[in-house]
């Protein structure tokens, strides 16, 4: 009887802590982002280079603006559509003719992503990139 009364009561200890645990929200990741980002893209359709994430919050919300720094820069639009969502971080923007998606998540640190563009309702490019925080 003892035994029975005991794995119960470990049982539902164990469940208890289950449940807590599925309720903890997700860590906000907001003030980390504030900052200069900035590290390399990798992509099959374009040759190498690299990106400036430049991220600012102010009482109006998220100030974003992305740079490419390659051999020959693309032109670029405004970032749109920043924001954080449990952990995952996106936004989109203009590059070029295409409309690019991005998302990612901030790892040991470091913000690694991935990049979807696409012209014409087609994804032309893909690309993934690992950027450090700079100041």
């Amino acid at each position: 009887m003892l035994f029975r009364l005991t794995a119960a009561a470990l049982a539902g200890i164990a469940l208890s802590a289950r449940v807590a645990s599925a309720q903890v929200p997700s860590p906000d990741i907001s003030k980390q982002l504030v900052g200069t980002w900035q590290g390399p893209y990798q992509s099959e359709a374009v040759p190498p280079g690299s990106l400036k994430l430049v991220i600012a919050r102010d009482a109006t919300g998220w100030k974003v603006s992305m740079e490419v720094i390659s051999d020959q820069p693309p032109p670029v639009g405004d970032v749109k559509d920043f924001a954080v969502d449990k952990g995952t971080i996106s936004w989109s923007q203009d590059i070029q003719d295409m409309n690019c998606k991005s998302t990612a998540t901030l790892v040991s640190g470091v913000m690694k992503g991935t990049a979807e563009c696409s012209q014409g309702g087609a994804v032309v490019l893909t690309a993934t990139f690992l950027l450090e925080k700079k100041a």
